[in-house]
């Protein structure tokens, strides 16, 4: 659990930094945006179990994963 509590919160703002990019650029060049809305949300899920994994690890690191799934699933 240590290290994935150390890999968590070296690797996480790299994380969100990279897909709140990929996320604008697919907004610009793409049509359909319905889609990407729907991206910013489990962008903003993934940030918010990203505060929250100081004080709740469990909940927060769930928070995480679930919204990399939706994120990469859409």
């Amino acid at each position: 659990m240590k290290v994935l509590w150390i890999g968590t919160n070296l690797l996480m703002p790299v994380l969100i930094l990279f897909m709140a990019f990929a996320t604008w650029i697919g907004y610009i060049a793409e049509d359909i945006r319905d889609s990407y809305d729907l991206k910013w949300a489990a962008l903003g899920l993934v940030t918010a179990g990203y505060m929250i994994h100081f004080s709740k690890k469990t909940i927060g690191l769930v928070m995480i994963g679930a919204g990399i799934v939706i994120w990469v699933l859409l």
